[in-house]
């Protein structure tokens, strides 16, 4: 039995729950046992990796130019926070050394069942998600915990709405490629079960942004795959998901102050301050992952703010990396993403249609840098006739 399945499928539910805690951050059980896997890998193949595919090779271009960027950072950076930096690059090289591996071949058919895998981690997360907002549904403690408070919304184990609300849309769409690619032979009745459990667990985080995700990925899905019925249920799903948002906010927001106006205006000043720092380093950007420390260099911040989870990156993806990389590294991290919309030539719908809805997720969000959802996208971009 290939245990690679459940040990991955694991990692990915157990989200932020399982973590070891460095400084404001930590080191979650998905990156440990990406590392060791990326040993095991690395030792079984002897170092004899096939030819990366061109997704592969963009996201160690865009590697090289993180790394650039951090050593010529202009910020004046202490030796523990160069680190920490530095260390958030390893982090995604890691994770892209550990899809190469998958690809070679290092863990046996794995590469055929990374959906299997997607599938497993994303019900566990749906039904835990459902279970916290059922039973621990006020987590405003975690404010003190340097997350932000939520109040009857389904985090899951990411402990982020938004987060999650994601990589619930991305369980969707694998769970629905993975049954139309099934054949008659499998009964639909666990199909229909497993994708309502989903469904409510997205409906519950009362997510704006990963409302727009499932839109825009539900749209791209059914344009593809030319249905008019999926176009159908699309916009039907996604005006029951508007009804709930309305429903949360008149029942439960607005009785218990909780200031939706306020968390829109907070993301805006994010986009301010990730233009600030691009527009101050435009080349090379402040050093990959070093947005935290340019944030209180330029003074954009308050401490408060600053110790929060949210100081390490800005709300947008594509700003993240023009602050923190600057152009060079945008252009590098574009053509990545370019080479992934690519593969909807080689038949990989799935993996161009969750790209599709996370672009536009991650303008409210840093989605695209989040490692379960990164790992999503690499990993299904081996997957070509899905």
């Amino acid at each position: 039995m290939n245990l690679s399945v459940p040990i991955l499928a694991f990692a990915f539910a157990a989200g932020q729950l399982i973590r070891i805690p460095i400084g404001n951050q930590g080191i979650s059980i998905l990156d440990i046992t990406v590392v060791l896997f990326c040993l095991a890998g690395l030792l079984r193949l002897k170092l004899h990796l096939k030819k990366p595919p061109a997704q592969i090779k963009a996201a160690l271009i865009f590697t090289a130019v993180a790394c650039l960027s951090l050593i010529l950072t202009p910020l004046q950076l202490k030796p523990p926070e160069y680190l920490i930096s530095f260390s958030y690059t390893v982090r995604f090289f890691l994770y892209v050394l550990f899809t190469w591996l998958v690809y070679s071949g290092a863990f046996g058919n794995l590469q055929i069942k990374i959906t299997k895998v997607f599938l497993l981690s994303g019900v566990a997360f749906a039904v835990l998600g459902l279970l916290q907002f059922i039973f621990y549904p006020d987590l405003r403690f975690l404010n003190t915990l340097g997350w932000d408070p939520h109040y009857f919304r389904t985090i899951s184990t990411f402990l982020d709405p938004n987060f999650t609300g994601a990589f619930l849309v991305l369980t969707m769409l694998t769970l629905t490629a993975s049954h139309l690619g099934s054949g008659p032979g499998r009964p639909p009745g666990v199909f229909y079960i497993f994708f309502a459990i989903i469904y409510l667990a997205l409906l519950t985080t009362f997510s704006r942004s990963s409302y727009l995700m499932f839109l825009a990925g539900g749209l791209t899905f059914s344009i593809l795959k030319k249905s008019k019925v999926f176009i159908i249920l699309t916009l039907t799903l996604f005006s029951i998901l508007l009804l709930a948002f309305q429903l949360y906010t008149r029942l439960i927001s607005l009785p218990h102050n909780i200031d939706r106006i306020q968390s829109a205006t907070l993301r805006f000043n994010t986009w301010q301050q990730g233009l600030i720092l691009f527009q101050s380093n435009p080349i090379l950007g402040v050093g990959f992952n070093s947005y935290r420390y340019a944030l209180s260099s330029y003074r954009l911040g308050d401490e408060q703010f600053l110790q929060s989870h949210g100081a390490t990156s800005n709300d947008s993806s594509l700003l993240f990396a023009a602050s923190t990389t600057g152009i060079l590294g945008l252009i590098a991290y574009a053509y990545f993403l370019w080479t992934i919309l690519r593969l909807f030539k080689q038949n990989n719908l799935l993996v161009t249609t969750g790209l599709a809805g996370l672009l536009i997720h991650s303008f409210f969000a840093n989605s695209l840098f989040y490692p379960p959802i990164l790992a999503w996208v690499l990993l299904t971009s081996l997957n070509p006739k899905k």
